[in-house]
């Protein structure tokens, strides 16, 4: 008797800490930290119930602008969002897009080092998911004054990556014609590809430039 009630204890509460994400405000109301004071951004044990919450927190932590870091509110949600990043990949090491948002986070955060070190873990874990790379590459070039050497290396790796895809090649050439800093830096990572990439990212430029 009671080994079932412990068990059913045990559901109960596993159930409720899959539900959580699902009971968390409109992302809409991010732009009143207020509304997130309380909140907690729990997750339960599935894989699933940890992607949603993170997924609410990577909007969450790039939805502020510079200004609203100044507000503690602000930066109490940001600082929430990055220990539940840190819990995650404390149980999941291998969990690349919470590696991801804990870089976010810090960034916002100014945490220099330990943006560095997540954006790298962020690479590490999950070099070839392109949907996680695109959100990397948007980082690192947001905060490109903050990279770190081997930040700089990982970026690049994440760069290959896209430029081997159809959907990553554009996405790089879009980047390349409205961001004139970034051409020479892609340029030269292009450049030490297989020929027929390389065809492909210039057609893919001129394409984007209605030249195509």
């Amino acid at each position: 008797m009671l080994c079932c009630l412990l068990f059913s204890m045990a559901s109960g509460y596993g159930l409720w800490r899959e539900l959580a994400p699902f009971l968390t405000k409109p992302i809409k109301e991010v732009l009143v930290a207020d509304e997130f004071a309380g909140e907690d951004f729990d997750f339960g044990l599935s894989s699933y119930s940890k992607l949603l919450v993170m997924t609410d927190c990577f909007h969450i932590v790039l939805g502020y602008g510079g200004i609203d870091m100044v507000d503690e509110a602000v930066r109490s949600v940001v600082s929430k969002c990055a220990d539940r990043a840190s819990d995650i990949v404390k149980t999941t090491p291998t969990d690349s897009f919470a590696w991801l948002v804990r870089a976010a986070a810090s960034a916002r955060l100014l945490a220099n080092d330990d943006f560095n070190v997540a954006l790298q873990q962020s690479q590490l874990t999950g070099p070839n998911e392109q949907w996680i790379a695109r959100f990397r590459v948007n980082l690192a070039e947001t905060y490109l004054t903050q990279l770190s050497a081997r930040s700089v290396t990982s970026e690049e790796a994440d760069l290959r990556l896209l430029a081997s895809s159809e959907k990553g090649v554009r996405l790089i050439a879009q980047r390349y014609i409205s961001n004139p800093d970034f051409r020479a830096r892609i340029t030269a990572i292009v450049e030490r590809m297989p020929q027929e990439r390389q065809i492909v990212f210039l057609k893919s430029v001129k394409k984007s430039m209605g030249k195509g």
